[in-house]
């Protein structure tokens, strides 16, 4: 079994098709299938099964991709830990973020990054916070930021960085825009534009209406929407309220698309994470990143970065 093989197995099983994970790894449809028959044949497991609409895992080949990404990674913190022998002169960084970190904390830090580590290349994918966690744990990032924690809390390691604040907005045409505050028993009549349930957006928003007392089954949810920016412009549009991060909102403010509403007596925040999973060993860079952004490098500039 070499690392070959597995990044070969990897790029079949993702791309669910032989054809394009022979395009992806650059070698013919024949010679992958000869690898995978050599991994099915050592493991002495079916690891795919190919039928007419495409190439599907087996239960053992979920459980064989899982290990492979691991594998792979450690791989990469071994090349990145010889790196760092050299001053971190050419290391990547996998880095997961979910919609408010990557959009708003990440570019603000980014010409620090590049200025104190330039030998480290970053490479961000963005997900909800339960997807982040999900891509840390199979492997596929090694370290995340997300606003939501996960209910297997023992697997992860979670360092505080900034205080996110969620406010109600409305559009140019509510009839709450010139309302300065309204009550909580006002937000019963009004539709509501939400994230999805694995977002740290949702998670938070929850939270604190139940530490309210507020049961979030009453409310008049019309739309839960995969990202912020399609929040934002679906209330702009008219669609209905909703509570987004207040440093994804600054420059709607600013421009009149968007109002915000403050609610008497609720007040919405959350923790924005640094995670990692326990049992994995950090790599010079992901060592170098986290110190950096735990000393708060950009942070102060981080409202005049939204502002933009």
């Amino acid at each position: 079994m070499t690392f070959r093989q597995l990044e070969l197995f990897i790029a079949v099983a993702e791309t669910r098709s032989f054809s394009r994970g022979a395009e992806a790894s650059s070698l013919t449809q024949s010679t992958v299938s000869q690898h995978i028959a050599a991994l099915e044949q050592e493991t002495d497991t079916r690891l795919l099964d190919r039928t007419s609409k495409g190439i599907f895992l087996t239960a053992g080949g979920e459980v064989f991709l899982q290990h492979a990404r691991r594998v792979l990674a450690e791989r990469d913190v071994l090349i990145q830990a010889m790196a760092g022998l050299h001053g971190l002169e050419k290391a990547t960084l996998n880095l997961g973020a979910s919609n408010i970190p990557a959009n708003y904390l990440i570019p603000c830090l980014l010409p620090v990054l590049q200025h104190r580590f330039p030998g480290i290349s970053l490479n961000m994918r963005i997900g909800d916070s339960s997807e982040v966690l999900a891509e840390l744990k199979s492997g596929q990032v090694e370290l995340g930021i997300v606003g939501g924690r996960a209910a297997e809390d023992d697997i992860y390691s979670y360092e505080p960085l900034l205080k996110d604040h969620l406010v109600m907005i409305v559009g140019p045409d509510h009839p709450l825009k010139g309302s300065p505050s309204i009550s909580i028993n006002d937000l019963q009549q009004e539709r509501f534009i939400v994230r999805e349930e694995g977002s740290g957006t949702y998670q938070a928003l929850q939270k604190a209406f139940l530490s309210a007392g507020i049961d979030p089954e009453l409310f008049n949810v019309t739309a839960r929407l995969g990202s912020n920016e399609a929040v934002r412009r679906a209330v702009a549009a008219g669609s209905g309220c909703a509570f987004v991060s207040d440093l994804s909102i600054q420059n709607n403010l600013r421009h009149g698309e968007l109002f915000k509403i403050d609610i008497e007596g609720l007040a919405i925040e959350r923790q924005l994470w640094l995670v990692r999973l326990c049992e994995r060993t950090a790599s010079p860079a992901a060592i170098a990143f986290s110190e950096l952004i735990q000393q708060g490098a950009g942070l102060n500039n981080l409202g005049q970065c939204c502002n933009v």
